[in-house]
């Protein structure tokens, strides 16, 4: 019987060899990363600076034609005295961690010294890095608004490090403050969501920009800018000046 030949192996084919990326191809490549990375980072910070808070309070624009002002008539005080022998003004952030820090330090001049200096709290919410300090500035404006402004003051750095981190609006949270302290509600709402109440702090960390502030707490006495490495430093200044 005759054999059948066999079918022929199939050839193997022959691998291809990849071609090797020039040096010059590699480095555009490289290029090209970084740039598209540079690129993803601007857009991340472009869009952190516009946007609003997570609470959804955007400030209005910063109005360069305000002639700044370390203080105003309409300025909320901690202190009153009848006839102040020193003026301390802080501008601050109440999502600031350096600025709950800073309220100690001047709730002992405010102890000490309250009958003779006069503490006046003016806002500048750093919204780029603080979502929430819209909103607690609304609140500290609105709680004023009936004359509880130490109160508030006090209330929103003594919960800080409760509310501050979270992802959320925290509007309920500081209406549950203004709750807590016995306030109007419905008088507190209609000053939250005023326009006029925005425009206020607005003006505020209008003035700040103008006075060429940087961050969060900044102090002034008696007009001048406070320069100072701690809080003790603070206290001597105000010292100095009652001496």
């Amino acid at each position: 019987m005759p054999r059948t030949p066999s079918a022929a192996a199939p050839a193997t084919p022959k691998k291809k060899t990849k071609k090797a990326i020039s040096p010059r191809t590699a480095q555009f490549i490289a290029v090209g990363v970084v740039l598209l990375f540079l690129a993803a980072i601007t857009a991340i910070l472009v869009s952190t600076l516009q946007a609003p808070g997570a609470d959804g309070d955007a400030l209005p624009e910063p109005d360069p034609s305000v002639t700044a002002e370390v203080l105003r008539d309409d300025s909320h005080a901690l202190t009153s005295p009848a006839d102040p022998e020193v003026t301390v003004v802080e501008f601050l952030d109440f999502q600031c961690p350096a600025c709950a820090v800073a309220s100690q330090a001047v709730a002992e001049l405010k102890a000490e010294y309250g009958d003779r200096v006069a503490i006046v709290i003016r806002n500048f919410p750093l919204t780029s890095i603080h979502p929430h300090a819209v909103d607690a500035a609304l609140a500290f404006e609105a709680a004023a608004a009936q004359g509880a402004t130490v109160e508030m003051y006090e209330a929103l750095f003594a919960t800080q490090q409760q509310w501050s981190p979270a992802t959320v609006s925290q509007a309920a949270t500081f209406r549950q403050l203004a709750d807590d302290l016995g306030l109007d509600l419905a008088a507190y709402d209609r000053v939250v969501a005023d326009p006029a109440t925005l425009d206020r702090i607005a003006r505020d960390r209008d003035d700040a920009i103008g006075l060429g502030l940087q961050g969060t707490p900044s102090f002034f006495v008696d007009g001048e800018p406070a320069a100072i490495a701690s809080f003790d430093d603070l206290r001597a200044l105000v010292e100095a000046k009652l001496n």
